[in-house]
């Protein structure tokens, strides 16, 4: 089980940094070889009223409870009095108020359930559903994605999207999410879901433009976070990037360290760089990924000479935080899981899945909460 935890101050960094990237709730991005970023083409449904409420009794005397569910906002239950005064309030940010007797809980399934009692100690409690909200609120819409490729979101629950592609016939599962954005890979691309819009983005992920080669690998860092990797004659640059593929940090051949986010360029004055990941500082390893090799008749520029500042004899411990993931659609049966205490997940492949209709596969990360 991996054992990397998030410091007080690796947070607080982290916090600050985020807080600084903008968080654009466009459609998706799609990424050629040869390009840049373009959006990408997303159908939405027609509006509908995603608001719903129902008043239920209360286990209090001179009391009522009015159950509400909003598409926006989530669940909220508000306890009144005979006057239709808001006596207290349960909602996901606050889903507890024990000195009322009221409380909710989300399941597994993103459905939302109240409980109330009218003592406290040890009288049971008693439960009931929340109203739900139409099934027409619940389509977020259609994208393509880079190789021309159609994908279907829908939203089962506030935080909680599905991506689904139709091939034979038949509706496969790519991505969902869990309340935080996901990314996989799928049929030689990198794919991100936003756990709030429920937009998607996604890129190749290899690429070459003259004798720039780019490949984007997994992170070890919050679930949907990527690093993009470029090598060229002016040397290699690591991007760490968010679901959005905003950038959190780059080192490069100039910079090749930002320890306070555990991200440095191993040999970035060399031959053959590697990307080094870790989640906490002190002496933990960190793991290692190689760049992209340059093409053939490309040469590598002579460096300026800077500090040396990568780890020296620093051990090698992928510890299975990296997968390469092999280009272009997948061979009937391959298939891949996250290390470590990621819970990898995988949602279509192996032989039953390319017999059914060559659609490759993707490969779900959710990474534990200790590195959040």
């Amino acid at each position: 089980m991996s054992t990397y935890a998030r410091t007080s101050l690796r947070t607080s960094l982290r916090t600050s940094l985020r807080a600084a990237i903008a968080v654009a709730a466009l459609a998706g991005a799609l990424l050629t070889p040869a390009t840049a970023f373009a959006a990408t083409s997303a159908t939405a449904p027609a509006a509908a009223p995603c608001h719903v409420s129902k008043t239920v009794p209360s286990q209090l005397p001179d009391t009522t409870v009015v159950l509400s569910d909003d598409l926006a906002k989530g669940p909220k239950a508000e306890l009144l009095d005979a006057k239709g005064n808001v006596v207290a309030t349960v909602d996901r940010a606050h889903p507890m108020d024990y000195g009322h007797g009221i409380r909710l809980e989300v399941g597994t399934d993103g459905k939302v359930t109240f409980f109330q009692r009218s003592e406290s100690g040890n009288k049971s409690w008693k439960s009931q559903p929340f109203p739900e909200v139409p099934a027409s609120c619940l389509v977020s819409g259609t994208y393509t994605l880079a190789d021309g490729e159609k994908v279907k979101v829908s939203r089962t629950a506030p935080g909680r999207y599905r991506a689904d592609v139709v091939t034979g016939g038949k509706t496969v599962t790519v991505l969902q999410t869990e309340g935080e954005d996901v990314d996989g890979f799928f049929r030689g691309m990198h794919l991100t879901l936003n756990a709030t819009t429920g937009a998607v983005r996604s890129e190749y992920t290899s690429g070459r433009s003259g004798c720039t080669v780019t490949t984007v690998v997994t992170s070890v860092y919050r679930a949907g976070e990527s690093v993009k990797l470029t090598n060229s004659p002016q040397g290699p640059k690591a991007v760490l990037r968010d679901s959005q593929f905003k950038t959190i940090s780059t080192v490069d051949r100039a910079h090749p360290n930002d320890k306070a986010l555990g991200v440095i360029i191993d040999g970035a004055n060399g031959a053959t760089p590697r990307l080094g990941q870790r989640t906490q500082g002190g002496n933990t390893p960190y793991g290692y990924t190689a760049f992209p090799k340059l093409p053939a008749g490309c040469v590598n520029t002579t460096p300026a000479k800077t500090p040396a500042q990568s780890p020296v004899n620093s051990p090698v411990q992928n510890g299975g935080q990296t997968t390469v993931v092999p280009k272009g659609a997948v061979a009937a049966g391959a298939e891949f899981k996250q290390g470590g205490s990621d819970k990898g997940a995988l949602i279509a492949g192996g032989a039953a899945a390319a017999a059914a209709g060559g659609i490759g596969f993707v490969a779900l990360r959710r990474r534990s909460a200790a590195r959040i």
